[in-house]
C-alpha cells in the first residue's frame, strides 16, 4: 500500500480518495474538489459561487474504468506540478484576506485553462459539461 513517504505529491493532491475510486462520481468529486479550490481561492465571489453549483457531483452510475483511475491521478498530479501548493513553488500565491469580494486575481484565465486541461484529461462527460463551461466562460476559453 502506498504511503505519503513513498508516492509524489502525496502532500498536495487526496491521492487517498483518487486510488481508492471505483466508481466515475467518486473521481469526479475529487477532481470537482481540487479545481473548486484553486480556481475559487483566486477568483471573485460569483464566480467562486458559479464554481461550487457547477461543480456537483451526483452519486451512482457506472463503474470507472480501470484505466480512468490512473488518468485522473495523472492528470491531478500534472496539474498540481503546474499549480504547486507547497512552498518554495506555491502558485499561484497564497490568498490573502478577501478585502475586495468582487475582484479576481489576473491569473485566473491560466488556472482556469490548466483546471479545464485537467478536467478533460480526467473527468466523466459530465463534468466536463458542467465545470468545464464555468471554467471556459471564466477563463475566457472557446469550450
Amino acid at each position: 500500500m502506498y504511503t505519503a513517504d513513498d508516492f509524489p505529491g502525496a502532500g498536495n493532491i487526496p491521492w487517498q480518495l483518487l486510488i481508492r475510486a471505483r466508481y466515475a462520481f467518486e473521481i469526479d468529486a475529487v477532481l470537482a474538489s481540487v479545481v473548486v479550490a484553486r480556481v475559487g481561492a483566486l477568483t471573485s465571489v460569483d464566480v467562486a459561487r458559479k464554481l461550487v453549483d457547477a461543480a456537483g457531483v451526483k452519486a451512482g452510475g457506472d463503474k470507472a474504468e480501470p484505466g480512468a483511475v490512473l488518468g485522473a491521478l495523472r492528470a491531478t498530479l500534472d496539474f498540481d506540478d503546474w499549480c504547486g501548493t507547497n512552498w518554495p513553488r506555491r502558485w499561484p500565491p497564497k490568498p490573502r484576506g478577501r478585502d475586495f469580494d468582487d475582484l479576481s486575481d489576473p491569473i485566473v484565465p491560466l488556472v482556469a485553462e490548466r483546471a479545464l486541461e485537467l478536467l478533460t484529461a480526467g473527468g466523466s462527460p459530465d463534468l466536463q459539461g458542467s465545470l468545464g463551461q464555468v471554467l471556459a466562460e471564466v477563463g475566457g476559453i472557446a469550450h
